[in-house]
């Protein structure tokens, strides 16, 4: 690029040289071929071009490169938008999901395909057996069998409500049906890209859905959504949630598909696998052990 703006600076400089040589003739061709003051506006849309670009550059390597703001143990509930598959999937995501602290981790968004006719239900169960555990705290927070249930370090126990705030399920287009042809996929994945960029405009701007953290364990819905949410933390001054992938038990001696576009790509901030194996070949994954 810069070789391009060095280029054009030369021809201005050369046509002007021209324009006061003896050679009259020669002088007055290339001043018609050439304007010299249309020589400034053309450099100058390069320069801001490259500038333009160069800045997009380093703040995709900035983004990508840098660390994730830490976030502090008792701090605020952190609203997360929780991305699921179908089959193994889905079934590895709600074992994972039954580690975390659900005051913890509110409100949660759940996405799912808007073909999926099976996660809605696994949804439903999920969140009624987290409502029947934590029906029944004392003011400390401790449920009938003396257990910790609640953290009153971030939670107010003198409610249900405040507890467990309302969780919400969105649907969202599949990038590739099973069995779709994959020139066809480019043109489903493309739409399902546009309906997770519209998704973070809209939560980031106008209303209070933006979520902190993007939980995501391999199925092919959420790498557009990982991508969208990847933009938004590039063209929005990192403001974006974090991306946090959990690599299915099955992957024993390498990532899956979806795991190594979120690995090299950089998109993901952190990457968990279930198997130490795994972490002696990708050094920046973290081992996490057997969540399922």
């Amino acid at each position: 690029m810069f070789n391009i703006i060095l280029s054009t600076i030369v021809i201005v400089k050369t046509n002007n040289e021209i324009t006061h040589s003896p050679h009259a003739c020669l002088a007055s061709q290339c001043v018609r071929a050439m304007p010299p003051e249309d020589g400034g506006p053309f450099v100058l849309a390069w320069l801001v071009f490259a500038l333009a670009l160069a800045n997009l550059v380093l703040r995709v390597l900035f983004v990508a490169l840098a660390p994730p703001k830490p976030r502090p143990i008792h701090g605020p509930p952190l609203k997360t938008l929780i991305v699921l598959g179908s089959g193994g999937h889905t079934a590895e995501m709600f074992a994972l999901l039954r580690w975390l602290p659900p005051t913890r981790y509110a409100p949660r968004t759940y996405v799912i395909a808007d073909t999926d006719t099976t996660s809605m239900a696994k949804v439903t169960a999920h969140e009624a057996e987290i409502a029947q555990r934590y029906a029944r705290t004392d003011e400390y927070g401790r449920g009938d069998d003396g257990q910790i249930r609640v953290d009153t370090m971030t939670s107010d126990v003198s409610s249900l409500e405040t507890r467990l705030p309302t969780h919400f399920v969105k649907t969202h287009p599949r990038s590739r049906e099973v069995g779709q042809s994959y020139a066809s996929s480019i043109f489903t994945t493309l739409n399902a890209t546009a309906h997770a960029v519209l998704f973070f405009v809209t939560a980031t701007f106008f209303t209070s859905e933006k979520p902190d953290v993007v939980l995501v364990n391999g199925p092919g819905t959420c790498l557009p959504i990982c991508a969208a949410a990847f933009a938004s933390r590039v063209l929005f001054f990192r403001k974006g949630p974090v991306i946090v992938y959990v690599e299915s038990v099955c992957r024993v001696t390498s990532l899956s598909l979806t795991g190594k576009i979120l690995y090299h790509s950089r998109m993901a901030d952190v990457v968990f696998v279930q198997w130490p194996e795994l972490v002696a070949k990708y050094h920046r994954a973290m081992y996490a052990g057997r969540v399922v």
